[in-house]
């Protein structure tokens, strides 16, 4: 998301140089461009429900039903506040769950607390 705004900042140097008659068109959809992604991002997350874990990202959203679900796993780990958590299904493949299930703590990370909230719901069913 920051490289994507720090793009966005090169881009007003560009607008800078444009004819002043374009200039206001292209503040307005620079504007408008950098609001619609910074809302996708702040409302990307993961629900863990019954039938399995939404992943809704910034792009895309995907869906990983308990059947086809063997772990989740941090694919890598950046700094101490982000973690990027991997559903590990029983075919092998590994599918990225993009979004935000709460920021990583001092004595717990999002991973736990997928794993704590499958324990949950696998002990109702």
């Amino acid at each position: 998301m920051l490289s994507f705004q720090m793009l966005a900042l090169l881009g007003v140097g560009g607008i800078e140089g444009s004819p002043g008659v374009i200039r206001p068109w292209l503040y307005g959809a620079l504007a408008a461009g950098w609001a619609s992604l910074t809302w996708r991002t702040a409302t990307a997350r993961i629900q863990v429900s019954p039938e399995g874990i939404h992943s809704h990202g910034t792009w895309r959203t995907r869906f990983v039903s308990w059947d086809d679900l063997v772990w989740v796993r941090v694919a890598r780990a950046t700094g101490v506040l982000w973690e990027f958590p991997v559903a590990v299904l029983s075919d092998g493949s590994h599918v990225p769950l993009t979004g935000v299930y709460g920021l990583r703590s001092e004595s717990e990370s999002r991973v736990d607390r997928i794993a704590e909230r499958l324990t949950v719901l696998a002990d109702q069913a």
